[in-house]
């Protein structure tokens, strides 16, 4: 925390200095996409899995698609143009199901509804700008988690519907690079009556997880509270609620100092007796070499050998990298700076 506050105020002074002839490393870099958006925030698209549950999510952005939220509500952001279609379409950040419909608890919560005329105008405008996302929902998908067994051979497990399966890693597609890892087996006196779910797995090692390769190799020990976002390049992991990340040759790259920030899940409130959302449950994935990292709000831009692309409060907030641009807010507008090379 110290270490952060202090880099924190360095760069402070460093922008002050930049009116008396100074440069800050975001005034080094070239802007592709002026600032000019005044974009409340701008979040890759989640998977409805959670973090807690050490599913994969996609890599984000599918394409360079990231979601861009106004006043009005959210909507899809092509980071690479800065074109938004849907906008406001959306109440709350909406999650992407297994079938890739984006799906937005918040209008159902708030019983608004699309008319089936207005859902084809909206996918037209989501078609338009290249994507696949489209606004049906209901769908849901199939989910994966992954296990160890005691010879330390993982597979995935399969979560439909109505339905569960246990599967070499080699049948599940779409996989990143690195996966998160929980070790344990199907308790032997399920019967097979209902399909299994979770809670009829006994896990060892506490729970915990691992890092592994999508091709089942085990890369660290059983030592973290959580992990999630695994990317080609990185995966991130937890402890004692703080976030780092675990490179492709099971090495800790960025300690576990920093803050889930952005993401939405949704969960039954009891005493209100409404589902309410939670927000800020992810931490931000790792892609292009780099990665958005916060602390007590404060934003910076790691590089994969532990130096800053941008220190922390050079820039008021940023979107993970995808196509060798990174999206940024500055003096309230976000655009686009070129990532060197």
């Amino acid at each position: 925390m110290k270490r952060f506050a202090a880099l924190a105020l360095a760069a402070a002074l460093a922008a002050g200095l930049a009116g008396c002839g100074g440069s800050g490393t975001l005034k080094s870099m070239d802007w592709a996409i002026e600032p000019a958006y005044e974009f409340e925030a701008v979040e890759p698209v989640a998977d409805t899995a959670t973090v807690a549950a050490g599913m994969v999510s996609r890599r984000p952005g599918e394409g360079g698609y990231y979601l861009a939220q106004s006043p009005a509500g959210w909507g899809v952001l092509n980071v690479v143009s800065g074109d938004v279609a849907a906008s406001a379409a959306f109440v709350t950040q909406p999650l992407r199901c297994g079938a890739g419909h984006l799906y937005d608890q918040g209008l159902y919560e708030e019983e608004r509804w699309y008319d089936w005329e207005t859902l084809e105008e909206l996918d037209a405008q989501l078609e338009s700008i290249g994507t696949s996302y489209r606004m049906e929902v209901g769908h849901g998908g199939g989910s994966n988690r992954f296990l160890a067994d005691g010879a330390g051979a993982v597979s995935a497990v399969s979560f439909g519907e109505a339905s569960m399966s246990q599967r070499p890693l080699a049948e599940i597609e779409g996989l990143p690079g690195l996966i998160p890892v929980q070790k344990g087996a199907l308790r032997s006196d399920w019967t097979g009556e209902d399909p299994a779910t979770w809670q009829d797995f006994i896990l060892e090692q506490d729970g915990r997880y691992a890092v592994a390769t999508s091709d089942g190799k085990l890369l660290t020990d059983f030592v973290y509270d959580a992990a999630c976002m695994g990317t080609d390049e990185a995966i991130a992991v937890c402890k004692e609620g703080k976030w780092g990340y675990v490179d492709t040759a099971g090495k800790e790259i960025v300690p576990c100092e920093y803050d889930a920030f952005w993401g939405v899940r949704w969960d039954w409130n009891s005493e209100t007796e409404k589902n309410e959302p939670t927000t800020g449950i992810y931490p931000a994935p790792f892609t292009e070499g780099c990665v958005v990292v916060k602390q007590e709000g404060v934003t910076g831009v790691l590089k994969a050998d532990g130096s800053w692309l941008l220190k922390p409060g050079e820039v008021e907030d940023a979107a993970p990298a995808f196509g060798g641009l990174l999206w940024v807010k500055t003096e309230g507008k976000w655009g686009a700076v070129e990532l060197p090379e």
